[in-house]
């Protein structure tokens, strides 16, 4: 049903360098529910407002960049970190550890970055740019427990490494991730990708635009304010 897997895939209207689990999922949540990771529901009305705050605290790096970008693509950036920092957390806790120091190191940098942004989004901006952070420090924790429950003594930061991605691995297939289409991500080798995943057929020129899965800045600015950043 689903897979992840430990690779790089940079959400370019982020511009934060993220590389990290990324997540896939099959099947639609429920009503209401933009994406179902184990036992947690994360709601369209909290991916909306978690999108708009992220809109916020990058907008004025946008204006210095001439960047305006459609919010199907915020919306899109914000659902993958979401999933991904859910999916951390929910085998953070089957595993019984918190994240540690590299975490920690990471969320009082981007605390840093956030302080010169709008202070109603700097919170979300930390919570959702650390996500990568929050993955690898769960993945190496978890690597160690793994191979010392096997036995292995004084193992390399790779063989930890991988011990972790393959529990994340395996984690989507016994506890389900759904995500529901309306945000055009689905699995391509195995990274949450944006794709086409509408049910319609775009006939005009706009309309193909407006299902692009690369951001075209020129369509970007002949949306209404609502449905654009930057």
């Amino acid at each position: 049903m689903s897979k992840t897997r430990l690779m790089t895939a940079v959400p370019t209207w982020l511009a934060v360098g993220l590389s990290g689990v990324l997540l896939t999922g099959c099947g639609s949540a429920s009503p209401g529910v933009a994406v179902k990771v184990g036992d947690r529901e994360l709601t369209v009305r909290e991916v909306d407002a978690a999108a708009a705050k992220m809109c916020t605290a990058l907008g004025e790096q946008f204006a210095a960049q001439n960047t305006v970008l459609p919010m199907s693509f915020v919306r899109q950036g914000t659902v993958q970190l979401m999933t991904l920092r859910a999916q951390a957390m929910e085998i953070a806790e089957e595993y019984g550890v918190e994240p540690g120091s590299g975490y920690a190191n990471d969320v009082a940098q981007r605390g840093r970055t956030a302080a010169t942004m709008p202070e109603e989004a700097q919170d979300t901006y930390v919570e959702l740019t650390s996500a990568n952070a929050l993955a690898t420090d769960i993945v190496n924790q978890i690597g160690e427990i793994v191979l010392e429950d096997r036995g292995v003594t004084e193992p390399t930061t790779d063989e930890v490494t991988q011990a972790g991605v393959d529990v994340f691995n395996q984690w989507p297939d016994a506890n389900g991730i759904e995500i529901d289409p309306r945000y055009g991500l689905e699995s391509v080798d195995g990274v949450l990708t944006p794709i086409d995943t509408n049910i319609s057929v775009a006939v005009s020129e706009t309309a193909e635009a407006g299902l692009s899965t690369e951001p075209d800045p020129a369509f970007a600015r002949t949306l209404p304010l609502t449905h654009r950043c930057g």
